[in-house]
């Protein structure tokens, strides 16, 4: 979404309400990331340390079926959101009160 010169209020505050939302779950996705990637040391370590016998994809549950899974939930949870507030401003008239 892009803001053009003479947008109306409701424009601006769509904008900014879209553009949070994004960034929520982008910040999600990072927080996410991190996870993925403490998660991958956790079983190299557990690699080093474990008997040979012991097959760790068997007990790996951060697979990248799972991570997948994550990222769509965050942006369904985003964009039904983004698309709720959508539908409420639909329904409001927004004006700014003039100096008297």
């Amino acid at each position: 979404m892009k803001l053009e010169k003479g947008s109306t209020i409701k424009d601006i505050i769509h904008f900014q309400v879209h553009r949070n939302i994004v960034s929520l779950y982008k910040k999600y996705f990072e927080i996410t990331e991190d996870l993925r990637q403490e998660h991958e040391a956790f079983i190299l370590k557990l690699q080093e340390k474990s008997l040979d016998d012991l097959d760790l994809k068997s007990i790996d549950y951060f697979t990248e079926e799972k991570y997948d899974n994550i990222r769509k939930k965050i942006l369904d949870s985003g964009n039904d959101s983004i698309r709720e507030i959508e539908k409420a401003l639909d329904f409001v008239e927004i004006t700014l009160k003039e100096d008297e």
